[in-house]
């Protein structure tokens, strides 16, 4: 008797889970991209019969830095709903909320990106052109009224299909402006490749953020898209100025004003006078209508560039866009992101993480909500099957970087670390503030980084140092704290390895601050 009732007991837990969990909902088919955090497969939905994308991230809350960049995107992806924002269909539910280390999530399956669509086309037509911008300005409009900034937008962060369908992905490093906040935020500058960065950005360690950053982006992106490369392809700030110069002309002072960084601005307002170019000989192939707007675009003074519901309303639209019916948001909550302002532990970060993935699960939510849930129970879970199958899939790969697939190769949520150009930054020689250490168990020091490719630089050779016991890098905060025997000239010593001189304002801070100075506690 007490058999058949653990048997119906079993059934019933089964049956709930099948109605509330993913146990054998995803075939996972092939691998289609690899990243520093983890794996990327197709998959089939056995329950819609859809062909999706899974990503495993691994690891998650090795680094706090890294783990609230992943709560930060995965919260984005689920209140930003809209037909031209990457949607994140699913995330498998763990095991164990105590136990669980990595996370799966199920993407809508994108079959490319903007990147590989100009490099590989050159047979777009006007048509294309205008629709790949509206679908870009209108994911724009919607992202502002709900006041994110995306911050990064690149064409390897606009996913595609072959029908042309466009969507905005990598919301890592996007933030929320609230309504209590200045307009305009001041956040560290690490953001967007320099190529498609506003130039009241260049040089600046921190700087102020309106929407019109994204704007410039955009901007860029859609000359990309007309000339088939980068219209910008700075190698470094200096170089970025000119580049940016040589086509828009001389900046009046008054847009020169608008440059945070002190040496930038004086570059600028010491360059010899130059004369706009010819949009129509750049462009040849571009509607004349579209060169106006794309003026517009990449006006230097973000004052001076339109709204993305401006920009929808400009003629190169007409017939096409209709703004009383292109999608607009409310104002993200400020509680969404409350964690943004407080100090925060990986526990903090692991229970948020795990309400997230709940949202996908409405029944075990409830229970969440209601303090009704069973802390020890370990959830029949999708995980393990599909932690098995990854590692099948992995080991069979050729093991060359990025697999070759008839799939996309990129997908949202914490990018590869594809690094070009970008790592630890040092202002000058000046790497610390002269003052006298004593030996104490933690050490922060104070870093610029610009990445996550500047992060795992500074984590391997931390990793390495002898004494240390524990650390973290913090890109948010630009800095490292270590834990263990160690002094803060031996870390620092040790961190600064990882740097490369470049011009001492490259990415100097405000107040002449050093990049790099260490402080005991």
């Amino acid at each position: 008797m007490q058999s058949s009732d653990l048997r119906k007991k079993s059934a019933a837990e089964m049956d709930f889970f099948t109605e509330y969990g993913d146990v054998n909902r995803y075939k996972v088919l092939e691998v289609i991209g690899k990243g520093s955090y983890g794996l990327v497969c197709s998959a089939n939905d056995t329950q819609t019969g859809e062909k999706v994308a899974i990503k495993k991230i691994h690891n998650i809350f090795e680094h706090i830095s890294d783990a609230a960049r992943i709560l930060r995107e995965i919260k984005l992806l689920r209140l930003l709903r809209h037909p031209d924002v990457v949607e994140i269909k699913h995330i498998l539910l763990p095991p164990s909320k105590k136990d669980f280390k990595d996370i799966y999530v199920v993407f809508e399956l994108m079959e490319s990106d903007l990147h590989q669509v100009i490099k590989a086309n050159d047979d777009l037509t006007r048509e294309h052109y205008q629709f790949f911008l509206y679908q870009m300005l209108r994911a724009l409009k919607y992202m502002h009224t709900a006041n994110v900034y995306h911050r990064d937008l690149k064409p390897k962060n606009v996913l595609a299909n072959a029908n042309c369908k466009l969507k905005i992905c990598d919301f890592g490093l996007a933030r929320v402006a609230f309504n209590d906040a200045p307009t305009t935020v001041f956040w560290t500058d690490y953001v967007a490749t320099r190529w498609y960065r506003a130039p009241e950005l260049c040089g600046s360690f921190y700087s102020k953020y309106t929407p019109a950053i994204d704007i410039w982006s955009i901007g860029c992106i859609f000359a990309e898209v007309l000339i088939g490369k980068p219209l910008f392809p700075g190698k470094n700030v200096v170089h970025q100025l000119d580049l940016i110069t040589d086509v828009l002309g001389t900046p009046s002072l008054d847009a020169i004003s608008q440059v945070r960084n002190d040496k930038a601005r004086k570059y600028l307002t010491s360059m010899r006078k130059k004369q706009p170019t010819s949009f129509s000989q750049k462009f040849p192939k571009a509607d004349p209508l579209a060169l106006q707007l794309l003026r517009r675009l990449l006006a230097f003074d973000p004052k001076d560039r339109p709204s993305a519901e401006e920009a929808l309303a400009d003629p190169y639209f007409n017939g096409l866009a209709k703004l009383e019916r292109e999608p607009s948001s409310q104002p993200i909550p400020k509680i969404e992101f409350e964690f943004e302002g407080r100090r925060v532990t990986k526990d903090d970060i692991k229970e948020l993480i795990f309400k997230e993935i709940l949202e996908y699960h409405p029944q075990l939510l409830n229970e969440h909500i209601s303090g009704t849930e069973r802390p020890n129970f370990v959830h029949l879970s999708a995980v393990d099957k599909c932690k098995k199958r990854f590692a099948e899939l992995e080991e069979n790969d050729s093991g060359s970087g990025s697999a070759v697939s008839s799939q996309r190769k990129h997908s949202s949520l914490p990018r590869c670390a594809s690094l070009q150009f970008c790592v630890l930054q040092m202002h000058g020689n000046c790497l610390y503030h002269g003052h006298d250490y004593v030996n104490k168990p933690t050490v922060e020091l104070k870093v610029g980084m610009s990445c996550q490719g500047c992060v795992g630089a500074v984590k391997r050779v931390l990793g390495k140092m002898e004494g240390v016991e524990s650390f973290d890098v913090d890109i948010e905060q630009q800095k490292v704290t270590v834990k263990g025997n160690v002094t803060p000239d031996a870390v620092l010593q040790t961190v600064s390895k990882t740097g490369k001189k470049t011009e001492f304002w490259e990415a100097a801070p405000a107040n002449n601050e050093p990049v790099a100075s260490a402080v005991s506690s």
